[in-house]
Order: C-alpha cells, then structure tokens, then sequence
C-alpha cells in the first residue's frame, strides 16, 4: 500500500492546518460545560481541514496480487467432412477425446470445449455426442479471432481437425498475432475420396413428338478419379443412348449432350445415369430424374360451314397457315349434303370442331344426341363462330353442348363498343365496335368472358365442362379485327385471339402442364437452384412477369420473381436451396391468384465439404509452426500431454483511491455540514 500526494505541500499550507489544531484545542479548553458548542467548533475546522486536504489532491494505492489457473482451449471440427474419413471414424474420434478430456482431469488440468464449422459454439465437455459432424462448412480463420479474444484465459491452444477450408481464408496473418502455443492433430488420410455427381440437367419443358431436343447434362468428379465411366439416358426401362467418358477429378466439371426425338405424347420422365466408382462417397447423386412435355406435332380441326361469309375466309386462312393443324373444310350445300361428304366428318376423329355460322336451323334431338356423343368419345374441343345467317333460334339445343344459356332474343343487331376482360392481351388501340348477335352466359363454374360488350353479354366465351373444351365468338363480323395490330408487340389481333383459342382448346400450349423446371429435383443446403421456363408456342406472353413461391408445409417461405431472357427465349431464376426438407412451390402468371404450375423439390445435408475430404497435413504444420507448438497425427494424440502442462498466471492488481474523486468522502464532508446546520438551526444559532 503507498500513499501520495499530487500536489506539493507549501508552508502557508501547513502553517493552516497546524493553526487550526491548535485553534481546536484552545476552544476546547475555554468551552468546558458547552459541550454542543465545542461539537459545533470541531465538526466546522475538521471540514475545514479535510477541504485543505483535498486541495493536495491525494493518492493511496492498494496493491494486490491473485494467482490464476490458465484453461486449454480445444478446438474440434465438426464439419461434414469429419464423418466421411474411413480412420478415424466419427466413433473413434469421440471415444478418443473422451479419454483425452479424462486424463486432463486426472492431471487437474484446466480446459474448456469449442466445436467448429462455420461457427464456433463451445459446449459442456461431458456432450461428447455434440459431435456428428453436422456443419455445413469450415471455416478455421474464425478460430483466430476466437483464440485472441479469449488469450488471456488460455494457457495453450489445441485444434483437432483434417485442415480443410471451405469457406473463408486461411489465417496466416492472424496467427502471428497470436501468443499462444496451438498444438494441431489431423484427422483422415492423406488420400483425397471420390465422387461423381449429376450437377444440373438443362432441357426444354416442353417439344414436339418427332422434333429432336437436346439434353445437356453437367458432371461433376471429386478426388482422384482414374476411371472410365458410362453415362445413359432411359425413357422409363428404354435405353435411349449411352457415352463413355473419362473425368479429371479436382473438382472438374464436363458437359455431356444427348439428342434424341421423343416418341410418345404427354408428360415424360427421363432419367440420366453415371456408373459408380470403387469406393464412391455418395452414389445418390449419381441419377437424376427430369420430365418433358411431348405435344402432338400435327392436331386434326374440322371448319364446319352452314354459309360461306367473310369469316370463313379469314377463319380458314388462319389455321392453314398454323403448320401444327391439319384442316377439314366441310360445306353445307343444302339441308341434307355437305361438300366433301359429311360421312368423313363422323368417321374422322377431331381434336377440334369449328361451327361457322352453323346451324342456321336447329338441329333435331338425334343429331345432337350423336354429335355430343362423337365429342365425349373423342375427347374434342368446340368452337362456335356465330354468322349473319343464324337467326335467334338456330341454336336451339346446341347451346348444351356449349355450356351455355341463350338470356333472350336481340330485336336488332347493331355495332357495340367492348373490351378485352383477358390479362393475357394488351394493347393500345381503339378497339372497333362490333355487333352483338346473342345475349349469351355460361354455366358451371369454368366459364370465363374474355371480351364482353358494354351490353355486359360475352363477346369472347370461353367454358369447361368435364373434359369438353369450348369457345364462342358472338360477333358474325370478328373478320374485321384481322385488319388491327395490336401496337405494342405489332402482333395481329385477330391472330393474338385466334392463336390463344385454339391453343387452349387443343391443350397445344402446355397451359396445364409443366413450363418450369428446376436444375434437378434433388440439392444440398446452400447449393444454387436454377429454375427455367421455354414456350416455344405464340401463345404465351413473355412481358407479364412470373412469380415463384416457396412453401414449407403450408407456411410460405418466399417468393421471386422469375425473369424472361430474351437472349436465349427463355424464363430464368434462381436461388439458394434452404435448410434441410422436402418443400412445395408454385408459379403465378402475372396477378392470377390459381397457380400455373405446382411441384416438390428435395434439399439434403451439405456435401460441400465431400469435394475435398483428406488429411490437409501442410496447413495444419503451418498453424502450429507459426504458434510454436506442435503438430501430431491423430494415432499419436497422447504425445499432446509432453506440451500440455498445468500453466498458473500471477496477475498484480493497483487499486487507486483519489479522495478529490471519492464519493465516500465527498459524502462525508456533506454530512458533517448537514450535522452542523442542524444543531445549529436547533440551537437557534444563524
């Protein structure tokens, strides 16, 4: 303990004090019997004396010394590449620190726990099952920053793991910062395991049957990989090609195509096969499953006629042009004789039947018994074009089929404004009136007014009842909308609606079927997801935006908007896969709240780390270089207890007491001015 003053002492200073003892002392003797007078004086020159004292501003230091038990900071990977080495298995290694962490309790030596990946968490020591090797990545330049942080607590440092980074830098500059001994022990062998995996598969959604498409498929191949392989594509059991390749290894990647024409319609699975290699790591990822949509590449339609008029023309023009259709023209001649024969009509299986300005009269209940029967059977769509031919009664009974009901009769047609009640077609135009021949609604819940007339009756009817698809244009002058382009895209307008009706009708634009897909059905938590999306049809409008919608359960994950490119005319996105799961997604076209597209996808554990799982011996001989400590193989750890000793820190501690800056003693000198106005204000004194 030492006791200083900062300010020196003057002899006016002292002459103060000594006079006020002595002023104390003489009062005291001439003031015997007033012994609340004599209080008074003392607590008056003891305030006066202290103030003096505190004017030499003084010090008094406390010493002190403690002695601390330093601990052992044990470090010990936990990524994923620790469970994948063959020796020591993940058993072994935690068999083997529970004895180490014995044996430091033994010789009462202190320590304290950290698994790392990438992050640092430290654990109780008697959690020895904390370690499975669950971390995604390592990270070992975090154990700098941990081990400075904490150095002064640590008598040494020790790190367990196969020196592996997979993310973040080697901390080479930070360990020279570092003051510690860091012993390292490696973990695995030197000897870097295999893999090969399907990466990505790139393909259209949606061909034709009898077009050839490609499959472009990127490999992956880790390690050392000397082997000849075989990659094949089925088509179910089918084998539909096969190729030899031989892989480099190190992490490389290698594109391998195949092209083939697909020879069934509908939806089809195909499956990409690598063969696997001695000792392989995973042979999971050594398949990867994909579908396409195959679409017929020729569709039958029949144009039935009741009287040629000018939308006949442009009707007929149109689907001749459209190299997908396969046109039937059928003419009524008279009440009973169609040019060609009508026989064809029945014995013809249509994908599509359009009436043009047909029926003029109704037709009899067996002829419409046998026409919905020949629509059910072959699954066709209908279209019905009104005409000026048709009176209010023509289509008495036919409306059924159509899903539809006729509201009332129109006394006289005249040309109405109308408007477009589709998402699907924008446009910046006057659009032209046109004259309403029917007042018109459809039945069941399907049916959907894409164009109606101020009227408020249906211009553009679209319906579905069952499997029946339907369509009727209740202008007999829509011929005139051939003559406007929409200014915009400069498309046709009468095309634009033509092209989404029959499309529709025909199921030839995939609308209820996959248009997206995703890279694979399979990822690894943090692997990129590549989602893309082709329509090689005109019925698919590439300004509205798209968006995905991630779910997790029945909770929404996220959402993102997918983007068209225009460069390879086709949609494109992507995004992280997340935690480990099986999750739903959905993609909406524009505002539409009913999903154009549904499916599943599949995150597992991280495999970053197979990439690279051997013992990577120079940096961990770097560490403990650099630190002056040691590095060991893992079946020669009980050498650690040569470097690991009991280390005890004497730690000396100087507690300063300023009285200027004490709060006791400014209290103190308070509370003797207050002692005194009180017996003062007693005593009635002023």
């Amino acid at each position: 303990m030492d006791f200083r003053l900062l300010h020196s002492i003057d002899s006016l200073f002292l002459l103060g004090i000594v006079f006020g003892i002595g002023l104390t002392y003489y009062l005291f003797r001439i003031l015997k019997g007033n012994l609340w007078y004599k209080i008074l004086i003392f607590i008056r020159i003891t305030v006066l004396i202290s103030l003096f004292f505190l004017l030499s501003d003084p010090l008094l230091i406390i010493n002190s010394k403690t002695d601390k038990n330093l601990s052992w900071a044990i470090f010990v990977d936990n990524s994923a590449s620790i469970k994948n080495h063959k020796t020591p298995s993940i058993n072994s290694i935690k068999s083997g620190l529970k004895e180490l962490l014995d044996k430091l309790k033994e010789k009462n030596i202190l320590f304290q726990f950290y698994l790392f990946d990438d992050k640092i968490n430290k654990i109780n020591s008697k959690i020895i099952e904390s370690i499975n090797g669950s971390g995604v990545s390592t990270n070992i330049g975090n154990l700098s920053k941990e081990i400075q942080k904490e150095a002064h607590d640590f008598a040494g440092v020790i790190i367990f793991s196969d020196g592996i980074i997979t993310e973040g830098s080697t901390p080479n500059k930070e360990l020279e910062k570092i003051n510690l001994p860091i012993h390292t022990v490696g973990i695995g062998e030197n000897s870097k395991l295999v893999d090969v995996s399907i990466q990505s598969i790139d393909v259209p959604t949606v061909v034709l049957k009898n077009e050839s498409f490609n499959v472009r498929t990127i490999l992956q191949s880790v390690g050392n990989v000397e082997e000849r392989l075989s990659v094949s594509i089925y088509n179910g059991q089918k084998l539909l090609g096969s190729k030899y390749i031989r892989l480099s290894g190190e992490g490389s990647k290698q594109n391998v195509n195949f092209q083939f024409q697909p020879e069934k319609i509908g939806q089809q699975t195909y499956e990409v096969k690598i063969s696997s290699l001695k000792d392989e790591i995973n042979i999971i990822n050594n398949r990867q499953s994909f579908d396409v949509l195959v679409l017929k590449d020729k569709y039958k339609v029949a144009l039935v006629t009741g009287s040629p008029n000018k939308n006949t023309s442009i009707f007929k023009k149109v689907l001749i042009n459209n190299s997908r259709i396969e046109l039937a023209h059928y003419v009524r001649m008279n009440e009973t004789r169609f040019k060609p024969e009508i026989k064809n009509f029945w014995s013809t299986s249509y994908e599509l039947i359009i009436f043009d300005n047909y029926p003029i009269k109704p037709l009899s209940d067996n002829f419409i018994r046998i026409l919905g029967k020949k629509i059910l059977s072959q699954k066709s769509a209908i279209m019905l074009v009104v005409g000026p031919n048709q009176r209010n009664n023509s289509l008495k009974g036919i409306t059924s089929i159509f899903g539809t009901n006729l509201l009332d009769t129109l006394a006289k047609s005249e040309p109405l404004f109308w408007e477009f009640f589709n998402n699907d077609i924008s446009y910046q135009m006057d659009l032209p009136p046109l004259i309403q021949k029917y007042n018109l609604s459809g039945t069941g819940p399907l049916a959907d007014s894409l164009a109606i007339f101020d009227s408020g009756s249906p211009l553009w009817l679209q319906n579905q009842i069952g499997e029946t698809r339907s369509t009727i244009f209740n202008a007999p002058d829509i011929h005139s909308l051939y003559y406007y382009k929409i200014q915009e895209s400069k498309h046709n307008l009468f095309l634009t609606i033509i092209d989404k009706s029959t499309g529709w009708l025909l199921k030839s634009d995939g609308a209820s079927e996959k248009y997206f897909r995703f890279n694979k059905d399979r990822y690894q938590q943090g692997e990129m997801i590549y989602i893309t999306g082709s329509q090689p049809f005109k019925n698919f409008n590439e300004n509205q935006a798209v968006n995905l919608k991630i779910y997790n359960g029945k909770s929404s994950l996220f959402s993102k908007e997918i983007t068209f490119n225009v460069e390879s005319n086709r949609w494109e996105g992507e995004f992280r896969a997340p935690s480990k799961g099986k999750y739903d997604f959905q993609l909406f076209l524009g505002l539409n709240e009913t999903p154009i597209q549904n499916g599943k996808f599949e995150v597992v554990e991280s495999q970053i780390e197979l990439s690279n799982v051997y013992l990577n011996e120079k940096l961990l001989k770097l560490i403990s270089n650099k630190s002056e400590g040691r590095y060991y193989l893992w079946k020669d750890r009980d050498e650690l207890f040569n470097s690991i000793t009991k280390k005890v820190k004497s730690e000396f501690k100087e507690n300063y007491i300023r009285f200027n800056q004490n709060k006791f003693f400014i209290f103190l000198i308070l509370l003797l001015l207050t002692v005194e106005w009180t017996i003062r204000k007693t005593r009635g004194l002023s």
